[in-house]
């Protein structure tokens, strides 16, 4: 079974660039991907990360930063995969948005904002 077929939710191919925060620690790199219930990034040297405690992720998206609160649920093949954890209304949208723009058929998320 590929990994498309085993997930609930479509994952947009987008590069962005987005910060890694933890505590005091910062960390500058570029999304990869995104769906409405999680998000993969491009791992950082040496990161050092407590990997048990949450993170915040800011997409550097036009129109102002979007942020997610997320936990991360894999590290490898030089990506850290993200669960995200609730979605406000508001910044629901935005990151429906991001991700409409970069499909050929966007109600797809339709369906998906219901099973949230």
């Amino acid at each position: 079974m590929s990994d498309n077929e085993r997930r609930r939710f479509a994952r947009v191919p987008i590069e962005m660039t987005c910060e890694i925060r933890q505590g005091a620690s910062v960390w500058h790199r570029t999304l990869l991907n995104l769906s409405l219930n999680g998000l993969a990034i491009d791992e950082p040297p040496n990161f050092d990360a407590q990997y048990n405690e949450p993170f915040t992720i800011v997409l550097e998206a036009d129109g102002g930063d979007v942020e997610l609160h997320a936990y991360l649920q894999h590290a490898g093949r030089s990506q850290l995969g993200f669960a995200v954890e609730h979605l406000d209304p508001s910044t629901l949208e935005r990151v429906r948005g991001l991700m409409a723009a970069k499909m050929d058929d966007a109600s797809v998320l339709d369906k998906e904002m219901l099973e949230l």
